[in-house]
């Protein structure tokens, strides 16, 4: 019984192999790539292409080759084909198919077969020949193959979009859940909790509630290994654990993709070995992924990115996935440089090599591979953090160099079949910049008179940056940035820097922009502080001219090095007016206000996150029951302009203030902080730790939103404190990270 199946399967085999000999796509091509092996000397010229389309003798035993070992089904299509590219190369036409019409059975069988060895020396004949069965098997399997792989290698480029689009559906979907659950205002399930037994920690009741609290506790809250997420770890920063699994996965499909479905072949006419085919197969295959990858990479590195507001994440998630599908990129375009100049020097030596760098496409290919390594040099996280002007201009000019030259590497195929991916790129480029234009003409359509001032207080070492937004269309939000450039500067005018807002100034023409961003000190009906309250500190957060009347966007920024040491410089003597371009409002509010409990932990400038939220989160329509913010701040000036100025929203009862000082040791009586029932000024360091257990345990069934902006080492902290409350049952609590990570 065995035996009769063994012999069925290998008759079906051969049969259907027969079959998808005579049938296959590149039965007219293993035809003609035989046939191309002789010279035909009638028609008496020396152009090959006028050969290949006017010669009588050519066209016979092609014509024979087909009819003998192809089916009729395509054939007229293929000659049609063939026929409209001899037009365009030489002007002419193929013979006609009817010229073999007089040899019949008996004429075909005395005409000369082509064998493989003689096919090899590039014979010069006189006379028609069929290529034999061997050599004909040979030239098809060798096409088939070679377009296999071509397909399969397109296929799989495409295999990198369909993944991203899964990931996106994924974080859409995300989306839509959570914000259908905010609207609903539903609290997540709690772990029941006997009240009576304080050794008792809340456990999960529900299996709902459960799975979305395992889920952040192992997979979207944590850092990827070791709590390190903001901190970098030497020159490279770590993302969180989902997006260190996403990463992976992308990587993991591309090596697969990268290493299966190479079909070699014996005999191959093209490549006889199969080293010589895989490295072929190799090189095109990574060469392919990686120009298919280029669309990702400027997707995912645009400014205004319609992914950020369709999922949620940050402009830092998409930075990592702009950062490693680039490098997944590079590496593909060494591996492909690589492959092929080792087969242009095998096949004949270095001498070759020079030859082929004197072609368009191959040396531009070389360079567009040399531009992507130092791209990725010199984009590495302490260039980044370091000297960031250098890191921009350097990354747009060899971003504009790698485009391109890849754009006449891929040329030699037509102006739409490869190339389409680079027009791709150039048309998200310049989308992204159209965006940009709409965003700045919207704060302000006489864009070149946006006059901003800068102030800058030594004590505290910080500039407010005070800019008119009474002509913007948009209102902002709190949690916001914007992008700003100084005009004055025409050496850096071209240079933008993100900035978190810290609050609007508002007065009564323009109620609209009362709410959520102004401070209740600057409202009507608020208590302002008394005249003796005040110190000259107060100029960063107060109105740069009390006779004015113009709503205000209120920056407060740390300075450091390049744009915001030159900035802080210029304000250093006495207030400064500057010209600026105002691009913004980007990013997306975090939806504090539906929960009932909300930690804010900050550091320096980070205050403006919770200052930003304030006036939202303390209405009426807001169901925050309790709102504890404690700051980490180095100066006592920076802390008591900021009582001064906000004390209103800091006597509210349900604000809990808690201030460490952690370097400053003057100007402590000037800070009202004993004058405020909801301010604590506490020694030293704060221990995020315990402060996240200690909300976490009063917030208790109720929903908790855990909020870090400060350094990366406390954000860290925070992060692995929101861990290890969700590891105890508190499935309640929420991860916010509101830092600009390049």
């Amino acid at each position: 019984m065995r035996s009769i199946v063994f012999v069925l399967f290998l008759f079906t085999k051969s049969v259907f192999s027969h079959v998808a000999l005579r049938s296959g796509r590149w039965c007219f091509g293993g035809c003609e790539t035989v046939v191309n092996y002789a010279n035909f000397n009638d028609t008496g010229s020396d152009s090959k292409k006028v050969r290949l389309c006017e010669g009588i003798l050519r066209a016979t035993s092609l014509y024979l080759c087909i009819d003998e070992y192809c089916e009729e089904n395509g054939r007229d299509a293929w000659l049609q084909d063939t026929n409209e590219t001899c037009h365009q190369r030489v002007n002419a036409s193929l013979p006609p198919h009817s010229i073999i019409d007089k040899y019949g059975p008996e004429e075909r069988a005395e005409i000369k077969r082509l064998s493989a060895e003689e096919a090899f020396t590039w014979p010069t004949l006189s006379e028609i020949v069929i290529p034999d069965v061997k050599i004909f098997e040979r030239a098809f399997r060798t096409l088939d193959a070679a377009y296999f792989e071509y397909d399969i290698h397109r296929i799989y480029g495409y295999a990198m979009l369909y993944f991203w689009a899964i990931v996106i559906s994924i974080g859409i979907g995300s989306r839509l859940i959570s914000t259908m659950q905010s609207l609903r205002q539903d609290e997540w399930q709690r772990a029941s909790i006997d009240l009576e037994d304080s050794n008792h920690m809340p456990t999960s009741h529900s299996i709902c509630s459960r799975a979305k609290a395992s889920l952040k506790r192992f997979i979207t809250v944590p850092a990827t290994f070791n709590n390190r997420c903001s901190q970098p770890i030497g020159w490279c920063t770590i993302p969180t654990r989902v997006q260190s699994l996403t990463i992976f996965a992308f990587v993991a499909l591309n090596v697969i993709l990268c290493s299966i479905s190479y079909r070699l072949t014996d005999g191959n006419l093209y490549w006889p070995t199969y080293r010589e085919q895989l490295l072929r197969y190799v090189s095109d295959r990574t060469g392919i992924i990686s120009l298919i990858n280029f669309l990702l990479i400027w997707i995912f590195g645009m400014r205004n990115n319609t992914l950020m507001w369709l999922t949620g994440w940050g402009i830092g998630t998409y930075n990592n996935f702009h950062r490693w599908v680039a490098r997944v990129s590079t590496v593909q375009a060494v591996v492909h440089s690589i492959g092929y100049t080792i087969m242009v020097c095998e096949s004949g030596e270095w001498s070759n090599f020079r030859k082929y760098l004197t072609k368009h496409y191959f040396w531009n290919g070389e360079l567009a591979t040399v531009f992507m390594c130092a791209l990725l040099a010199f984009s590495v996280y302490g260039i980044r953090r370091s000297h960031y002007e250098i890191f921009l201009t350097l990354h747009i000019v060899f971003s504009v160099i790698v485009l391109l030259t890849m754009y006449y590497h891929v040329w030699i195929f037509g102006f739409w079949e490869w190339n389409s991916f680079v027009y791709s790129c150039l048309a998200v480029w310049i989308f992204d910049r159209v965006l940009r234009g709409f965003r700045i003409l919207a704060f302000n359509v006489r864009f070149w008179n946006t006059k901003a001032t800068a102030t800058y207080d030594t004590d505290s070492h910080l500039v407010s940056l005070r800019v008119p937004c009474d002509n913007s269309w948009l209102r902002p939000q709190p949690g916001t940035y914007f992008y700003i450039y100084v005009l004055n500067d025409l050496l850096y005018m071209h240079q933008n820097h993100p900035f978190t807002l810290a609050y609007v100034s508002t007065d009564i023409e323009r109620p609209d922009l009362q709410l959520p961003l102004s401070p209740l000190s600057e409202r009507p009906s608020t208590h302002r502080a008394d005249s003796s309250d005040s110190s000259e500190s107060d100029a960063l957060l107060q109105s740069a001219t009390s006779s004015s009347n113009k709503p205000s966007l209120v920056f407060l920024i740390r300075p450091y090095d390049g744009f915001t040491s030159r900035l802080a410089k210029r304000a250093a003597t006495c207030r400064t007016s500057l010209r600026v371009l105002i691009e913004g409002p980007y990013g997306h509010t975090v939806p504090l206000r539906t929960f009932q409990n909300i930690l804010f932990m900050v550091g320096g400038t980070g205050i403006a996150v919770p200052l930003s939220h304030f006036s939202s989160l303390l209405s009426e329509s807001s169901s925050v029951a309790s709102l504890r913010i404690v700051w980490a701040v180095r100066e006592h000036a920076f802390l008591a302009s900021v009582l001064r100025v906000f004390r209103g929203l800091f006597e509210d009862e349900c604000v809990e203030l808690e201030v460490h000082v952690t370097q400053d040791v003057e100007n402590k009586d000037d800070v009202p902080a004993d004058r405020m029932k909801g301010v604590k000024l506490i020694p030293g360091r704060p221990d995020v730790h315990n402060v996240v257990e200690e909300v976490a345990s009063e917030a208790g069934y109720e929903r908790l939103a855990v909020v870090a902006c400060g350094p990366a080492r406390m954000a860290d902290e925070t992060r692995k404190a929101c861990v290890d409350m969700l590891g105890r049952g508190f499935g309640g609590v929420e991860y916010f990270e509101e830092c600009f990570k390049w």
